[in-house]
C-alpha cells in the first residue's frame, strides 16, 4: 500500500497568525475561523499593511469637531501674538532660543508650528495638523503594541483606545499642546527602531523627541533602558551581534550628547520653582496626584483642564489611596515588565519630581495612556471570555462618544472656562480667560471682576497663572474706566515680575500714565532707559522726548526727536518739541 497522505494543515507561523488577526487565547491555542465560513472582514483589513490607519482614522472621528474651533487657551499667545513662530527666515534661530517666551526649549514644536503659519489658512490648518499628530501617534501606538508581541487585532485594540480616550482631547484639539503628540510619535519612534535594531532611525527618533518636548528628553533614554534590562518581558527583537548593538548605544548615545548639548547652549534658564509646602502636604499632594491620574485613565468622567489642586496631606483620603495607586503600579511593573515598567515610567511627571508652573493637567496623562491601552487590550485578548474582543470595542466607542461631546469644549474660549469656572472657581486661568473675554467686548467692569479673581490668592489651592499678564492687563481696564491710581499700582506690581517685549511694554504705559498725571521726572526715570535701547518704538522714543522737554532737558528732547524722525514717525510732534 501506498503512504497514506496526512489529513493535518500545515502549521503557520507566529506571523501569519498575527496577521490573520488571531489571538492567542488564554491556554495559548489560536483562534481560527472554520473551514467553509465567511471571511472574517476585520482579519482581511488587518492583513493589510496600512491596518495602523485604522486607530488613525479613529482618532479623527473622535475629535474631529475641535476643526471648527478656534483658537483658545495659550495658542493666543502663542499664534495670535506670534510667539512660538518664526518666519521662514528665522526658523533656524528657533534652534537656538526659548519656546515661545517661557522657560522651554522645543524648537522642533515651534518649527511646526512656524511651518502652518508659513502655509497659512488660520485656525483650521492648525487644527488639522494638530489632529494629524495625534492620529499618527494613535497609528504609532498600534505599531509599538504589535512590536511588544500583541497579536494585530489586539494592537489594533491598543490603537484605537489610545486614539478615542477623552484623556486624549486637550492635545487633539488645543494646538498649543501638540508637543505632546509630536514627542509619542518621536517615543514609540524611538522604541521600534531599538527593537528593530536600526541605529540611525533610533537615533534621529531620540534626539526629535528631546527637542519636541523635555518629557521625551527623560523618557526616551529611560525607555530604552528598560527595554535593555528587562528584554524577556516583551517580545522577541530583532537579531544582533555584538557590533550591531555597540552600533545601536552609539548612535543613540551621540543623540542624547547632541540634545543635551543644544539644550546646555540655548535653552534658557528653568523658571519654574517648588511650591511651599511642608514635608506633609509635599508628600500628600503628590500622591493625591497619582489618585487623580489613576481616575483620569480608568474612569475618564472628569475631563477638567483646570490645573486647581487642593493641597493635601499624606493621611488624607486622597493620598491614602495615591499609596495603594502607586503599591499597585509597583507590582504590575514588577511582576508583568513590558509595557507596565514602561507605563510606570510614563506616570514619573504626576509626581512633580521637577518643577513645573501646572502641578496638576489632564495632558500629563497622554504618555502613559499610550502604555496603559497596550495593557488593557493584552489583557482583553487572553480574556477566555468569548465576547471580551466585542466588549472592549464597545467600550472604545463609548470613549469616542465622550470624545466627541469634549471636542466641542475647544471651540473658544468661552465654552471651554465658562464651566470651569462654574465647578471650582479657584481655576486662575479660566477667570483670566473669561475677563479677556470680557475686555475685548469693551466690558471693562467685567473684565477687572475676572482679573482680581484670577489674581485673588485661595488657602490650600495650586493653581497656575501668569500674573504678570494679568496685573498688565488689569491695568489697562482701569485706565480705560479713569482709574489712574489703580492703573499705575497694578503696572507697578507687575513690572518686576516682566521681562522683554512685556518689560518694555509696561515701562511704556508707566511712563504715558506718569505724564498724562503730569509727573514728567518719574516719566524721565521709567522711559530714559528703555528709550536708549536701539530698538527702542516710536511711541516709547515719542514719550521719553515730551518727558526730557518738559524737564528742560533740550540736548536729549532733540536727540530723541531726530531718532524718532529717522524710524519715519508720520505723528504729530508738539509743537514746543518741534520748534
Amino acid at each position: 500500500m501506498g503512504k497514506g497522505r496526512s489529513s493535518a494543515r500545515p502549521s503557520r507561523s507566529r506571523r501569519q497568525r498575527r496577521d490573520e488577526g488571531a489571538e492567542p487565547t488564554a491556554a495559548g491555542s489560536t483562534a481560527a475561523a472554520a473551514p467553509g465560513s465567511a471571511p472574517d472582514p476585520v482579519a482581511r483589513l488587518l492583513a493589510h499593511r496600512t491596518w495602523p490607519a485604522l486607530a488613525a482614522a479613529a482618532a479623527v472621528a473622535a475629535h474631529a469637531p475641535a476643526l471648527r474651533g478656534g483658537f483658545v487657551w495659550l495658542d493666543h499667545a502663542h499664534l495670535e501674538r506670534g510667539l512660538a513662530i518664526a518666519p521662514p527666515a528665522r526658523w533656524a534661530s528657533l534652534f537656538a532660543e526659548p519656546f515661545a517666551g517661557t522657560g522651554y526649549y522645543r524648537p522642533l514644536t515651534a518649527l511646526s508650528l512656524s511651518i502652518d503659519a508659513a502655509v497659512g489658512g488660520g485656525p483650521l490648518l492648525y487644527h488639522a495638523v494638530t489632529l494629524g499628530w495625534h492620529a499618527l501617534a494613535a497609528a504609532m501606538v498600534a505599531l509599538l503594541a504589535e512590536r511588544f508581541g500583541l497579536g494585530r487585532r489586539a494592537a489594533l485594540l491598543a490603537g484605537v483606545l489610545f486614539a478615542v480616550h477623552p484623556a486624549t482631547s486637550l492635545v487633539a484639539s488645543a494646538i498649543a499642546f501638540r508637543s505632546e503628540a509630536m514627542a509619542v510619535v518621536a517615543l514609540c519612534a524611538l522604541l521600534l527602531a531599538h527593537r528593530g535594531r536600526r541605529p540611525l532611525l533610533a537615533a534621529a527618533a531620540l534626539l526629535a523627541g528631546a527637542l519636541v518636548k523635555e518629557t521625551a528628553l527623560v523618557l526616551g533614554p529611560l525607555c530604552v533602558l528598560a527595554l535593555e534590562l528587562a528584554p524577556g518581558s516583551f517580545a522577541a527583537e530583532a537579531p544582533a551581534g555584538r557590533g550591531v548593538r555597540a552600533r545601536l548605544w552609539a548612535a543613540e548615545g551621540a543623540a542624547l550628547v547632541a540634545a543635551v548639548s543644544l539644550r546646555l547652549v540655548a535653552a534658557p534658564g528653568w523658571r519654574a520653582s517648588m511650591a511651599a509646602l511642608s514635608p506633609s502636604d509635599a508628600l500628600g499632594t503628590r500622591l493625591a496626584s497619582f489618585t487623580r491620574a489613576a481616575a483620569g485613565l480608568v474612569l475618564p468622567i472628569d475631563a477638567s483642564v483646570c490645573d486647581a489642586t487642593p493641597v493635601t496631606s499624606w493621611y488624607q483620603p486622597a493620598a491614602l489611596a495615591g499609596v495603594a495607586v502607586l503599591a499597585a503600579m509597583c507590582w504590575l511593573a514588577w511582576r508583568r515588565r513590558g509595557p507596565a515598567l514602561l507605563l510606570a515610567l510614563a506616570l514619573l511627571p504626576v509626581a512633580q519630581l521637577v518643577p513645573v508652573p501646572r502641578w496638576w493637567s489632564i495632558h500629563y496623562l497622554y504618555v502613559p495612556l499610550a502604555f496603559a491601552a497596550m495593557l488593557v487590550a493584552e489583557r482583553v485578548a487572553r480574556s477566555p471570555r468569548p465576547r471580551a474582543f466585542q466588549a472592549a470595542v464597545a467600550g472604545a466607542a463609548c470613549l469616542a462618544l465622550a470624545s466627541v461631546a469634549d471636542a466641542r469644549r475647544f471651540i473658544d474660549d468661552e465654552r471651554l472656562w465658562r464651566p470651569e469656572v462654574e465647578a471650582d472657581a479657584a481655576c486662575r486661568e479660566g477667570q483670566f480667560h473669561l475677563a479677556e473675554l470680557a475686555r475685548e467686548r469693551g466690558d471693562h467692569a467685567a473684565a477687572e471682576a475676572g482679573y482680581l479673581a484670577a489674581l485673588a490668592e485661595r488657602p490650600r489651592v495650586l493653581a497656575y497663572l501668569d500674573r504678570a499678564a494679568a496685573l498688565q492687563n488689569l491695568g489697562l481696564v482701569r485706565q480705560a474706566r479713569g482709574d489712574l491710581d489703580g492703573a499705575r499700582a497694578a503696572w507697578s506690581e507687575a513690572l518686576p515680575r516682566s521681562s522683554g517685549a512685556a518689560r518694555a511694554e509696561l515701562t511704556h504705559n508707566l511712563g504715558a500714565l506718569a505724564l498724562q498725571r503730569g509727573d514728567a521726572s518719574e516719566a524721565w526715570r521709567l522711559l530714559e532707559g528703555e528709550a536708549a535701547r536701539p530698538d527702542a518704538p516710536p511711541q516709547t522714543l515719542y514719550l521719553a522726548a515730551k518727558a526730557a522737554h518738559s524737564l528742560g532737558l533740550e540736548l536729549q528732547a532733540r536727540e530723541l526727536i531726530a531718532r524718532l524722525r529717522a524710524t519715519g514717525w508720520d505723528g504729530v510732534l508738539p509743537g514746543e518739541i518741534r520748534r
